[in-house]
């Protein structure tokens, strides 16, 4: 072996000085180098792994956020309907009540122009017997000229008043 390294040119001496060089970088670059890189990438693997489950706490938030949200919004939805509802039943409340109000207004008004007629009848009556009496006398003084009999008086006033109700 030793002839091959002759041969090949190879001196034990600085093979065996390149191999404690070389174990000597590597201890000094794992001590130096490796250590505080790995201890550098571990860190940025624990920041990107803390950067990804605070977004997956944020996007978890903003998600019961948009459900609470929706909530909200589909409560205030609910109760404007209640309140339009409210506002309608009011309403139609509200249109009864003056509906009723004016039926019986008009009600009360057909009743007064009821009353009014039949006070205007009566009176119109009342004139017309007192016109009917004027004429009957009238009448009868004209036929007292002519003898008549008790019957024949009372029916000549009948037949005049029932000439009178029959031209109304």
């Amino acid at each position: 072996m030793a002839e091959l390294f002759h041969t090949l040119n190879i001196d034990p001496k600085v093979i065996a000085s390149q191999i404690t060089g070389f174990i000597l970088l590597w201890v000094v670059l794992a001590r130096f180098l490796f250590r505080p890189v790995m201890a550098l990438l571990d860190a940025r693997d624990q920041e990107i792994k803390s950067t990804y489950e605070n977004a997956q706490n944020e996007r978890a938030r903003a998600e019961e956020l948009r459900v609470e949200y929706e909530q909200r919004i589909s409560a205030i939805e609910s109760e404007a309907r209640s309140r339009i509802q409210a506002a309608i039943k009011e309403g139609e409340s509200m249109k009864d009540e003056i509906v009723a109000d004016a039926r019986r207004r008009s009600d009360d008004i057909l009743r007064k122009g009821q009353q009014d007629l039949a006070r205007e009848r009566d009176k119109t009556l009342a004139e017309l017997r007192e016109e009917i009496v004027e004429i009957a006398i009238t009448a009868a003084s004209k036929i007292v000229a002519e003898s008549l009999d008790d019957a024949k008086h009372r029916k000549l006033v009948s037949d005049f008043i029932n000439k009178l109700e029959v031209s109304k």
